[in-house]
């Protein structure tokens, strides 16, 4: 029964997995700050996370990226395995203070280079997009290492800074991690929004140590200017698509007349595509000119040969009441074709309706993808194992992105109560109402007010949870975004 089950859960994008949960492990325990007042300075714009357009020169940072692991050979032997511990360090971890080994854990000349590529116009990767055979097969080797260069390597650089008070030249480094992300979320894959996902949460993790730090300067309006998003996840969805029908170029030609030999060649360049991707064992030979879900059938248990039947006869009652097809002609229909024709028709219809439902705001995208992912599993009862269409749970995809912006409208809040505190000789404010000469952002993900209580000299800044009729996403520690404040006066 697998191989069958393969033949109908092609794969839409090649590469590793990146899992969002590793996104959202640092929002699920309240994060403790100690803040000091802090009003925000003039020119208001003093301080970026982001470079200026006056400041862009033109040029591709691809190239200046990619060439960063080829010149220094030894440093990548001893120190580049090491830089995701040293980034996981606390400030106040004594090996900071050893300068010999600490100041050269991101040496000069490589954070030169990350430098001159955040301070590019554009970037172009030149991924053959369009010019292989399927954009599945485009491999992204790239992208894990740029992950720990931009992220782990410039947080340990940033952290290193930090310990040492050097406020300053750790947000230029943060500025550099978040506009090199930028550039690496400009090639529509899925895995590349991920990777930038994890570098932005990493930048705004070492702002969050930043604003905290001693006479850190406030970062209000920076994060007020960030973009609406820092990823492209509209581009991805797009790509994602459409990568089925570049795949398999008949799937807009179904109509042509076609012998049942062709609808079995088509079946099994399926079978062989999966095989390129590893996601299915090497099959035994399957013979020429003869039906591929028929020498499947030869091989199974009774019970298997049973829900195979009942799988096709349910896909022939989809293709005439869902998919406009005479009954007389799915009735007429091989095997073979019938089951390329519904699989691709689900699929497309799926993928092409979660493209338009990602660029969705979350109150109108989560019940549709949620509503989504159940159409992809309604014909499990017949299978061994469950229909799926991609490798990546697009409601984690989605809500990777919103959970960037919920931080930095979170981080904006904290530097509009320093700024009050400043205001007004080190009161906390009552309630967010108070601080009335900044705006006040609500949570991007639930449209709701950020949750406000005060102790003493101590406050809870909270996201709001998500409603409990949201079913699933009710349990998910996405909606668990929690800062504790200590106000140093």
């Amino acid at each position: 029964m697998r191989p069958f089950i393969a033949l109908l859960t092609l794969l839409t994008v090649a590469g590793a997995i990146l899992s969002t949960d590793k996104l959202r492990a640092d929002e699920a325990q309240p994060l403790r700050l100690s803040i000091e007042p802090r009003a925000i300075e003039s020119p208001i714009l003093k301080y970026r996370l982001l470079p200026l357009e006056s400041e862009l020169k033109p040029g591709n940072a691809a190239p200046i990226l990619l060439r960063l692991p080829w010149e220094q050979p030894f440093w990548m032997k001893d120190v580049f395995p090491t830089l995701a511990d040293w980034a996981a360090r606390p400030l106040d971890d004594p090996r900071w203070k050893m300068t010999e080994q600490a100041e050269h854990l991101v040496p000069e000349r490589f954070y030169s280079e990350m430098k001159r590529a955040a301070f590019r116009k554009g970037v172009s990767w030149e991924y053959p997009i369009g010019e292989t055979p399927s954009p599945h097969l485009i491999l992204l080797p790239d992208v894990h290492g740029l992950r720990t260069f931009l992220g782990h390597g410039l947080t340990a650089r940033i952290r290193y800074e930090l310990s040492r008070g050097e406020l300053n030249k750790a947000r230029e480094g943060i500025l550099v991690g978040l506009s090199n992300s930028r550039h690496l979320a400009q090639t529509p894959f899925y895995v590349n929004q991920l990777v930038a996902a994890a570098i932005d949460q990493q930048m705004l993790t070492q702002v969050e140590e930043l604003i905290s730090q001693p006479d850190s300067p406030n970062l209000y309006w920076a994060l007020s200017i960030l973009p609406d998003s820092l990823l492209e996840l509209g581009r991805s969805a797009d790509l994602s698509s459409d990568m089925f029908a570049q795949t398999f170029p008949a799937v807009n030609d179904f109509d042509r007349s076609r012998t049942a030999e062709e609808w079995s060649r088509m079946a099994r360049q399926g079978l062989d595509f999966l095989e390129q991707l590893g996601e299915i064992p090497r099959l035994p030979p399957l013979k020429e000119g003869q039906p591929v879900v028929e020498q499947f059938m030869r091989h199974m248990e009774a019970a298997d040969r049973e829900k195979l039947s009942q799988l096709l006869t349910q896909a022939r009652v989809d293709l005439s009441e869902v998919y406009g097809i005479a009954p007389e002609k799915a009735s007429a229909m091989t095997d073979d074709e019938v089951s390329i024709r519904w699989y691709a028709s689900m699929r497309m219809t799926y993928e092409q309706k979660e493209s338009a439902v990602l660029r969705l705001p979350p109150r109108e995208a989560l019940p549709q993808l949620g509503r989504l992912k159940d159409s992809s599993q309604v014909m499990e009862e017949f299978l061994v194992e469950p229909l799926s269409f991609s490798p990546f749970n697009s409601t984690k995809i989605y809500l990777s992105v919103w959970s960037l912006k919920r931080k930095i409208q979170a981080l904006r809040i904290i530097e509009a109560v320093r700024h009050h505190l400043k205001m007004t000789g080190g009161k906390l404010p009552a309630s967010l109402e108070d601080i009335d000469d900044l705006a006040i952002p609500v949570d991007p993900l639930t449209g709701q007010p950020f949750v406000w209580r005060v102790e003493g000299d101590t406050a809870t800044l909270s996201a709001p949870l998500f409603p409990a009729d949201d079913g699933e996403l009710s349990t998910l520690e996405v909606g668990a975004l929690s800062y504790v404040l200590r106000s140093g006066r």
